[in-house]
């Protein structure tokens, strides 16, 4: 693209398809002077349709916008039979005007460019023209051999052919006079300033520019519709209302983190401009985020979210996700600049999660890049959930900016918190720790996974939806991340006082019911959230003699699954029950298998346990538990929702 000058305004439509094809077709070290005055030594000025100065010489063009067939020789031209004027005779005075003036302002020993008269007819925008010349050494040329003639040696009528070097040009430019100050009024809008051309197409241009009142700077986007450029009033038209859509989108959005701001519309009559003050920062697709930290990575995503969300809780959505539209400033804000509103919420939600994905990887942080890698294939959109985990990290503290890999073993501290204190059992791809809150002082427990991709999901929402819920007889999740350069998962609990329900050695009357009422009202609970345990078995359940307490929510399933749940848990025997109806199974079995000798139970599966509770005198176990405990074995009893579980066993009085 030449570098376009504009001295004056085209005459005609003729002269504006011309100026733009040249402008748009010419190299970018050609210089296009159009509707320049060239002075002559008599004062008077002679105007010339385009100047261009090229690579091997400089070019006074004339521009004719002549349809049909023309015939031009040396001395006369016709048009379909009829006279017209010969353009070359006055093209070429011109020109050697143009050289005697250059060559009295080069000094001794610089040689002046070779100059030379050409003549452009156009046609109909390019068509609808026939050219036939006498010699086919005259320089006139339609459309399809223009820009050759212009950027080729072979379009010099000059004896010997040279290049024109830049000390020349500048000759050239020092003899047309004020070129700067004509370049400098043409690239100012009010008090924008023209810089750069970023884009350009049909009458749509992007520029970069400055605003500059007096006494200060500041960088600005301009983007100019110009409606002479386009082909039809109707295109025209269509580009103007976009533009004005662009800018009531910019208003209303007025406000929100992540839109950039712009001034009112500009229009003079001959061009609409929408100023869009520059976003700080590089696009996206230049951001060198490989050297960020994960902090600086978790404040980017935390505002590009937020800025989201305050986007469409306006009503709009983003639409324009290429990367060079989206802005990272050094201080992690986030700019939209291409704000189409033209998809609904779900879809910018995936292209969003697209964009950051790369970010989001980086962090290392699966609570991040988990449901990143969810919404970019629809999964979610649930930005609440996204944004207030990251915001969790950053607050709390659980990245590091140089993570260094974690041993698991005695003395280990986890997420600057936890110190791992005394193993307490392990299977294949888990661990589970008694761990110190180092600065609470208090017990804790560690439970520590190798199965990131494999168990993430069931895990985040489990942690989710604990950390959110509080019940007695419920276990307390405390915190849940990734350990350092690593695949292993941790997840912090409260520690539990107690033994288990299999490894307690006595029992006292009126214990049992207290717990299993107790159990039976945390399920409630729990069931009315829609979490469920899954693993249900006396290894799962612990005790003191004030409460029991229900632990392990698939939290270390593979732990509990490894005793009595390995039974409780058969995928055969549960394939077509509910959740609800496979913990309240658990929860009787395990009761059940607890107080009754173990030659009653048999392999423990669910025929030995519905023998062994058949053992219980059913007066004393109260028939209305007793049945109700007899149709949960059975798998007959249904778990719908709003159901009292309390009053279904009969134990409602006994809730202490």
């Amino acid at each position: 693209m030449a570098k376009q000058i504009s001295f004056g305004t085209p005459v005609n439509d003729a002269e504006r398809w011309a100026f733009s094809m040249l402008a748009d077709e010419l190299p970018e070290n050609y210089i296009l002077l159009t509707n320049v005055e060239i002075p002559t030594k008599s004062g008077q000025a002679m105007e010339v349709d385009a100047l261009v100065i090229g690579e091997w010489g400089v070019y006074v063009v004339d521009v004719k916008g002549y349809i049909g067939r023309l015939d031009a020789g040396l001395h006369a031209w016709s048009l379909d039979g009829r006279q017209v004027d010969n353009s070359l005779a006055k093209a070429n005075y011109v020109a050697r005007v143009l050289a005697g003036n250059v060559k009295h302002k080069v000094p001794v020993g610089v040689y002046a460019p070779w100059c030379q008269g050409m003549v452009f007819v156009t046609g109909r925008k390019g068509e609808e023209i026939e050219l036939e010349k006498q010699e086919g050494s005259l320089s006139i040329y339609t459309p399809n051999q223009i820009v050759q003639a212009l950027t080729k040696e072979w379009g010099l009528t000059a004896p010997h052919k040279h290049l024109v070097t830049d000390e020349q040009k500048e000759m050239v430019l020092n003899t047309i006079g004020q070129v700067a100050l004509v370049e400098q009024r043409n690239n100012k809008i009010q008090d924008f300033i023209k810089l750069k051309c970023l884009f350009i197409q049909s009458g749509l241009e992007v520029w970069q520019s400055e605003y500059n009142p007096g006494g200060w700077t500041a960088p600005w986007l301009l983007k100019i519709l110009v409606a002479t450029q386009f082909e039809n009033s109707d295109e025209s038209s269509h580009f103007e209302q976009r533009l004005r859509d662009e800018f009531k989108r910019l208003q209303a959005l007025s406000g929100c983190s992540g839109v950039p701001h712009c001034a009112p519309l500009i229009q003079d009559g001959e061009q609409l401009v929408l100023p869009i003050r520059m976003p700080l920062g590089v696009p996206l697709n230049v951001l060198e985020h490989e050297n960020l930290s994960t902090y600086q990575l978790l404040e980017i995503l935390r505002r590009s979210v937020s800025g989201l969300q305050q986007i469409h809780r306006r009503g709009y959505t983003v639409g324009g996700w290429t990367s060079n539209c989206v802005f990272i400033s050094d201080q992690g804000d986030v700019e939209f600049i291409d704000i189409k509103d033209n998809v609904n919420t779900n879809e910018d939600v995936q292209a969003y999660a697209n964009s950051f994905l790369a970010l989001a990887e980086q962090t290392k942080q699966p609570r991040v890049y988990q449901w990143y890698r969810l919404a970019a294939v629809g999964a979610t959109t649930d930005l609440d959930a996204l944004r207030c985990d990251i915001s969790a990290l950053i607050d709390n503290g659980v990245c590091d900016a140089l993570p260094e890999r974690i041993v698991v073993q005695t003395g280990a501290i986890i997420d600057h918190h936890y110190r791992l204190e005394t193993f307490i059992a392990a299977t294949e791809h888990s661990q589970f720790w008694r761990a110190l809150h180092l600065q609470g002082h208090y017990q804790c427990g560690i439970s520590i996974y190798d199965k990131v991709d494999t168990d993430w999901l069931m895990l985040s929402n489990l942690y989710r939806s604990l950390s959110k819920a509080y019940h007695p007889h419920i276990e307390k999740v405390l915190a849940f991340g990734q350990l350092p350069q690593s695949d292993e998962l941790f997840i912090a609990r409260a520690w539990e006082y107690g033994e288990s329900l299999q490894e307690l050695n006595e029992i006292q009357l009126g214990q049992p019911v207290m717990w299993f009422t107790q159990l039976l009202s945390a399920l409630q609970y729990m069931h009315q959230m829609d979490i469920y345990h899954g693993a249900i078995c006396p290894m799962n359940i612990i005790c003191n003699k004030h409460k029991a307490i229900l632990v392990n929510f698939g939290i270390g399933l593979d732990i509990a699954t490894s005793h009595y749940a390995s039974r409780y848990a058969d995928p055969q025997m549960w394939a077509a029950e509910g959740d609800a109806e496979k913990d309240l199974y658990g929860l009787v079995a395990s009761f059940i298998a607890t107080l009754t000798p173990i030659k009653l139970q048999g392999d423990g599966g669910q025929a030995g346990i519905i023998r062994a509770l058949h053992a219980f005198d059913k007066t004393w176990f109260g028939e209305k538990t007793f049945d109700t405990c007899l149709k949960v074995l059975n798998f007959e009893f249904d778990a719908n929702v709003g159901q009292s579980y309390l009053e279904a066993f009969d134990v409602a009085d006994k809730l202490i």
